[in-house]
């Protein structure tokens, strides 16, 4: 009897054992696969084996099968660890940098609701009535736009109207690739990419153009970086691939992650035009859970690590989402400063257009008017842009 007693602890002890040893196999495992592979498909199995282990475990409840139970236990476990090593990582790695353009307040900004809206008195046959227009546009300029409408529109709520999506969606949108429910009647953006263009020649469609502010494209990179000025070359070099490293451009001895933005983008489009003939490097990129179940992989957002480069343009990164985290760079030695994008000394300057494809209804030709008017004028320089003459 005794015997038998020391021969079941034994085992027991055993059984605990080999099932530990497997287990921390299987964790090592799990974590060397999390962090050579941190990305969202790991994040399904890992939640699969979990509730496959739960399964287990509820039968062994029911039908008292231990083998089931081991197993259910172990897989619950294991699926644990690795869906949580994915998290760990993609938090060490990405989420405990700051994103920058996550700390916008768009709605400051809302026609008639924000409290940054800048509103002037225009002359009275800029004001609309009647069909009221349908906007949309880059991020960047709907400060711009917002106060166009609580200038010129009857007061109301114009959250179906006015919307700010970024150029990425709203060129398909202005050419009514998603239904007249999301068509605007024009647009308010950096004039428009190649593939752009493209897009709208094969809808039989041509973009109306009409640029009324000047804009500076910029460069940033931590605050703690100490690199302060780029040369043109050397943003190419970076952005082709070729410079790889902080130390080949006089900072610390760091590799460079350079992030881009979404194709179609007002800024990525600037980007390209910068670069010329010049291939851009792939972006970097994350593998992200979408809402209905499946794995994107997306352009990864601007995360603020010291080793961080990415672009914008002036108006967006100093005034709407204000941060002392980050600075600009000059490039050729010219600092983007207002001066600087009026004096057409900075090398990277954009225009800022209201964007058609079709005939312009009264009240759409009143706002394009508007805008190169003594009020309008008044009102892109007191949001912070550089007006300039209308171009015949």
């Amino acid at each position: 009897m005794k015997s038998h007693m020391v021969k079941t602890i034994l085992k027991f002890i055993a059984q605990i054992a080999v099932g530990g040893g497997l287990f921390f196999v299987w964790a090592f495992v799990c974590l060397i696969l999390a962090f050579s592979t941190p990305t969202a498909n790991w994040q399904i199995p890992a939640a699969a084996g979990f509730f496959i282990g739960l399964f287990l475990v509820l039968h062994y409840a029911f039908w008292r099968h231990k083998i089931a139970l081991k197993i259910g236990i172990g897989l619950a476990a294991a699926s644990l660890l690795l869906g949580g090593s994915v998290f760990f990582h993609r938090w060490w790695t990405i989420d405990r940098f700051e994103k920058l353009d996550g700390r916008v307040e768009w709605w400051r900004y809302a026609p008639f609701k924000g409290e940054k809206t800048v509103q002037v008195t225009p002359e009275e046959q800029y004001r609309l009535s009647g069909k009221l227009p349908s906007i949309n546009g880059a991020y960047a300029l709907y400060p711009v736009y917002a106060a166009v409408v609580q200038s010129l529109f009857p007061p109301g709520d114009y959250f179906g109207t006015v919307r700010t999506n970024g150029s990425d969606s709203t060129f398909p949108e202005l050419l009514g690739k998603f239904g007249p429910d999301y068509t605007p009647d024009m647009l308010f953006s950096a004039p428009p990419s190649k593939r752009q263009l493209a897009d709208a020649a094969a809808c039989q469609l041509t973009y109306e153009i009409t640029p009324f502010a000047r804009e500076a494209f910029v460069f940033f990179v931590p605050k703690t970086n100490p690199v302060s000025d780029l040369t043109q070359e050397q943003i190419r070099g970076i952005y082709s691939g070729r410079i790889t490293n902080w130390k080949e451009v006089g900072g610390p001895d760091v590799a460079i992650k350079p992030f881009q933005r979404n194709e179609g983008s007002g800024s990525q489009t600037m980007l390209q035009k910068i670069m010329g003939d010049t291939p851009i490097m792939p972006p970097i990129r994350e593998d992200r859970l979408s809402g209905m179940g499946g794995v994107i992989n997306t352009v990864a957002g601007y995360r603020n690590s010291k080793d961080a480069i990415g672009f914008t343009f002036r108006f967006f990164s100093t005034e709407m989402f204000r941060n002392g985290s980050i600075k600009l760079l000059s490039v050729d030695g010219v600092a983007p400063t207002l001066e600087n994008i009026r004096n057409g000394t900075y090398p990277f300057l954009t225009d800022c257009c209201v964007i058609t494809c079709r005939p312009r209804s009264e009240n759409t030709k009143k706002i394009v008017d508007f805008l190169f008017s003594p009020a309008g004028q008044e009102l892109i320089r007191k949001v912070g842009y550089t007006p300039i003459p209308r171009r015949e």
